[in-house]
């Protein structure tokens, strides 16, 4: 394998869906505090997934891409990224109960 496909291919990792994906480093860091990403929509879509993911009792956040981010092998992709919100979910916390 060559030094690039390898390089690239350290970039990348499987979502939920099985998907490769961009490894970005907020996505690391939301990783950590709990959040999943579920996947990457346009604002609509994004919209639709919001409403329904807090019906279900989920936290939402959702946060655009880090085009700065992108790989060069990924340039041609940056039109359609820049477009795509990226939505990620975490079970509600529970209320911390205070001591009587």
């Amino acid at each position: 394998m060559g030094a690039g496909k390898k390089a690239m291919r350290n970039n990348c990792q499987n979502d939920h869906s099985g998907f490769s994906a961009c490894a970005f480093s907020l996505a690391t860091q939301l990783a950590a505090e709990g959040w999943e990403r579920r996947f990457i929509a346009d604002a609509k879509r994004a919209q639709d997934a919001i409403e329904m993911y807090q019906e279900l009792g989920q936290e939402v956040r959702v946060e655009t891409i880090v085009l700065a981010e992108i790989k060069e092998e990924c340039q041609g992709c940056w039109l359609v990224l820049s477009q795509l919100k990226a939505v990620y979910t975490r079970k509600k916390a529970k209320p911390v109960e205070k001591a009587s």
